[in-house]
């Protein structure tokens, strides 16, 4: 947030659409309501193909505050330094962790796995996206395909949706109908998202155990993947006291975190 000359305040916002930038743009202004503001669109929000490409509403919008009012912006500086203190941490973190040796690169060899490389090379191509594309094998069997390159972060989504969007679609190109023992296992990552998506669940599921096991009250998460609920159920799984249940139907499904006095971690 940027403070003008003229006593107004200024915030550049995005959102999944036009007006959901403009809410949080006059939430971040201290406005009454977005009668209050002027803004500019910068960016109309565009959906992409399946998710693929998508492209958020981006707004430039200020606020002169009343005479004698308080502007938000003092609050913005507490947000910004633990941030900082955050990544700080990570970085510490990090460092302390021995180095994971990288996978070794290697050439496609059968017609499914040069069939699934082409296409994310060509999809990512016609959508304008420069990046290094690359196969390793892949811990388990199968090939695990990266994407690698300062804009294909736009492959992601949330929370990995588009990513998990495009490696359906790659099995579906490799495979081209074929399961059981004839399918050809093919797995997608964009700049190593998978793993560190892992540990932020993994992280989350001992935080709200913690919180659980504090409180003596159940804990209900937001909904996930069937991949993402095995990560929950795992790391929960190695805690005395807590246990963890799935409820809901299909894309719908949450982990809930649970007092189980009698559980003992395997």
């Amino acid at each position: 947030m940027d403070t003008m000359n003229d006593n107004s305040i200024q915030t550049t916002v995005t959102g999944k659409t036009v007006d959901e930038a403009l809410a949080k743009a006059v939430a971040e202004l201290g406005a009454p309501d977005v009668s209050a503001i002027s803004y500019t669109v910068l960016e109309e929000p565009r959906k992409g193909l399946f998710g693929i490409g998508a492209v958020p509403a981006k707004v430039v919008a200020s606020y002169t505050p009343a005479p004698g009012a308080k502007a938000p912006a003092a609050k913005a500086a507490p947000a910004a330094d633990k941030k900082a203190d955050k990544k700080a941490d990570k970085k510490v973190e990090k460092a302390e962790k021995p180095a994971k040796e990288p996978a070794k690169t290697v050439e496609p060899t059968t017609k499914e796995e040069i069939a699934a490389l082409e296409f994310v090379k060509r999809l990512i191509a016609d959508m304008g996206i420069t990046a290094d594309v690359t196969m390793t094998d892949k811990e388990g069997g199968g090939k695990l395909i990266n994407i690698d390159g300062e804009s294909a972060g736009a492959l992601i989504g949330h929370h990995g949706d588009t990513l998990d969007a495009l490696q359906y679609l790659t099995g579906l190109c490799a495979n081209n109908g074929r399961d059981g023992d004839d399918y050809t296992k093919i797995s997608v990552d964009v700049g190593g998202y998978r793993a560190k998506r892992e540990e932020t669940l993994r992280a989350l599921a001992r935080r709200r155990a913690e919180q659980v096991l504090k409180y003596k009250k159940s804990v209900m998460l937001e909904p996930m993947n069937p991949y993402e609920r095995r990560i929950i159920h795992s790391e929960v799984q190695k805690m005395d006291g807590v246990a963890t249940n799935s409820i809901g139907s299909e894309n719908n499904r949450k982990v809930v975190i649970y007092l189980d006095p009698n559980k003992k971690a395997e």
